[in-house]
């Protein structure tokens, strides 16, 4: 269950906030309910959201934002929440976009998230390890994890959490491609409110999407660089897969 009961958003003020809830696996079986969740940053929620997260009890936070950006929007209290982990994955692709956007390059924004994606795999394996131990040996449950738009370092965390637990790739995409649907409004004003300050909007649109050929990047430098997905978690992110699918599935 992605959305809530009849079909909105579990919070109104993060769009990107949804469940694990209901995916199915090779095997047949399926995500527990109320276990996992992923989003973008939990910051300016509404008192309803809040309250709505209190409701779920969430217990453990997940942030795999920079410095910069907790520094700049702190997460909010939520009063169930008895621990926060911090994995910190850098923002790389912001400080490479804005020199792009200052010299209205489209063609460099395309492929900024193609190369952030590659480096992702090389360079963070360690904190998608790590990742990994916090959902292997955490009893506090249920838990978020995050970024700054729950996109691409949460879409990156989501797509090897899935593929260790037996997802097929199809699945897993359409789970991806969903923060398109749920950023879509925020995306159409952004760019809107770009045009009205006299720039071209449409040229951050690919930074503010995820795209084929962002997820197609990671799974080749999966490939190329450290032998398939399954060499990849196992030896790599030494990811317990009998210990997930046990925890996490129905």
């Amino acid at each position: 269950m992605n959305d809530g009961p009849n079909g909105y958003s579990f919070l109104e003020s993060q769009p990107n906030f949804r469940s694990l809830e209901g995916i199915l696996t090779r095997s047949g079986r399926r995500f527990r309910k109320n276990l996992v969740y992923r989003s973008g940053s939990l910051n300016k929620l509404s008192l309803k959201d809040k309250a709505r997260l209190e409701e779920i009890g969430l217990a453990l936070v997940i942030d795999f934002r920079s410095d910069r950006e907790v520094m700049s929007h702190p997460s909010d209290m939520i009063s169930t929440v008895k621990q926060t982990f911090r994995i910190t994955i850098a923002d790389a692709a912001r400080d490479r976009a804005m020199e792009f956007l200052e010299k209205s390059d489209a063609k460099g924004l395309e492929q900024v998230l193609v190369g952030d994606y590659r480096r992702m795999i090389k360079d963070d394996s360690g904190h998608f390890a790590e990742f990994f131990r916090v959902l292997e040996q955490t009893g506090d449950l249920p838990l978020v994890y995050h970024c700054a738009a729950g996109k691409d370092r949460t879409g990156i965390a989501t797509v090897l959490l899935l593929s260790a637990l037996g997802v097929d790739m199809e699945t897993i995409m359409r789970d991806y491609f969903l923060s398109n649907v749920r950023l879509g409004s925020f995306i159409e004003k952004l760019i809107k409110k770009l045009y009205e300050q006299g720039k071209n909007g449409e040229i951050i649109r690919p930074m503010m999407e995820v795209r084929t050929e962002y997820l197609k990047a990671a799974i080749d430098e999966i490939d190329t660089s450290f032998g398939g997905m399954e060499n990849y978690l196992s030896h790599v992110l030494k990811a317990d897969t009998e210990l997930l699918k046990a925890k996490y599935l129905e």
